[in-house]
C-alpha cells in the first residue's frame, strides 16, 4: 500500500486583483454581520414588547436575522480564502493499494 500526499495551491505570488476582491468582501461581510446581529437583537426586542404573541411569531421574527448571520459569515470565510489565495495550499491523501504480481 502507497500513500500519497497532493498539495494543491490556489494561486501564484502576483494576485492582487484576487487579495482586493478577496479583502473587499471580507470586509463587507464582516459589516453586514455587525448590521445582521444589530437587527436580530431589534427582532428580539420586538418580539419581546409584543403582548400578545404566539411562538411562531417569535420564531419567525427571529430566524430571518439569525440565517443572515450566517450567510454573511460563509461569504466572510470565502473572503478570507480569497485573500490568503497565495498562501492556501490544500492537502490531498489517498492511499493506493498494489496488486501482487
Amino acid at each position: 500500500m502507497v500513500h500519497r500526499m497532493v498539495l494543491v495551491r490556489f494561486g501564484g505570488k502576483y494576485v492582487h486583483l484576487l487579495k482586493m476582491f478577496g479583502a473587499l468582501l471580507t470586509f463587507g461581510a464582516a459589516f453586514k454581520v455587525l448590521g445582521s446581529a444589530y437587527a436580530l437583537s431589534q427582532a428580539i426586542d420586538a418580539a419581546i414588547m409584543a403582548y400578545p404573541v404566539t411562538i411562531g411569531d417569535v420564531f419567525g421574527a427571529i430566524t430571518s436575522p439569525i440565517g443572515d448571520v450566517f450567510m454573511w459569515l460563509g461569504f466572510m470565510v470565502i473572503g478570507l480564502a480569497l485573500y490568503r489565495a497565495d498562501r492556501t495550499i490544500i492537502p490531498i491523501e489517498e492511499d493506493i493499494k498494489t496488486k501482487k504480481k
